[in-house]
């Protein structure tokens, strides 16, 4: 379930699909992750494909109700890493889609899960001078301790606030892939990041 959430409203900035969701990204960061989340689930709870852990279904949920809301680009040069400059333009283009890939296939399985929990904001304080802030909530479902939630928002040059990362009881997301990938880029390259992407995402799909 948690690696599911990781996907759900981290992850992975493409189209906002012509949803009617959408919230307006200079609102307070509270305001937007709410918002977001409880829209999420509530798609999750009603769409057949969904409850199936469909990864088509999946791949509808991410483009139009999570993307529009992350920094993804940004997600996906931090977790390259510093390998991200030496990478080339299709380099980066391909690192972008398979880490996206790489998420949904990996924790699409996790998604009739999703539907149970209802979120709660913690205690949350934003300065609106800030740049980064950091916003915490509580993922709760009947019969299932509660999952502690953290997001980290940037806020750009438009006044919008995107996440960046978030973590899951106190791991986050784009550190840990950061960790994963520098071994491999070290010893293999980008090339070597790039096909260990693709190996993984087919693995995953057997």
């Amino acid at each position: 379930m948690k690696g599911f959430l990781f996907t759900l409203l981290a992850c992975l900035t493409l189209a906002f699909g012509g949803t009617s969701y959408a919230v307006d990204l200079t609102s307070s960061p509270d305001v937007i992750i709410e918002k977001a989340t409880n829209d999420v689930l509530k798609e999750i709870r009603t769409n057949p494909q969904l409850k199936k852990g469909d990864p088509k279904g999946l791949n509808q949920l991410v483009d139009n109700f999570i993307m529009p809301y992350c920094d993804f680009p940004r997600m996906t040069r931090m977790a390259v890493g510093p390998g991200w400059k030496s990478a080339t333009p299709e380099q980066k283009k391909e690192l972008l889609e398979l880490f996206r890939q790489l998420l949904i296939v990996v924790y699409s399985g996790a998604v009739k899960e999703a539907g149970a929990y209802t979120v709660s904001l913690g205690n949350n304080k934003v300065n609106p001078d800030e740049k980064i802030v950091l916003i915490r909530t509580i993922l709760k479902a009947p019969g299932k301790d509660p999952i502690q939630f953290d997001w980290r928002f940037l806020k750009d040059n438009h006044g919008q606030w995107k996440v960046f990362d978030v973590s899951i009881s106190g791991v986050w997301m784009v550190e840990n892939y950061r960790s994963q990938f520098a071994s491999v880029i070290t010893n293999k390259g980008i090339n070597g990041l790039i096909n260990s992407l693709k190996e993984r995402i087919a693995d995953n799909n057997k």
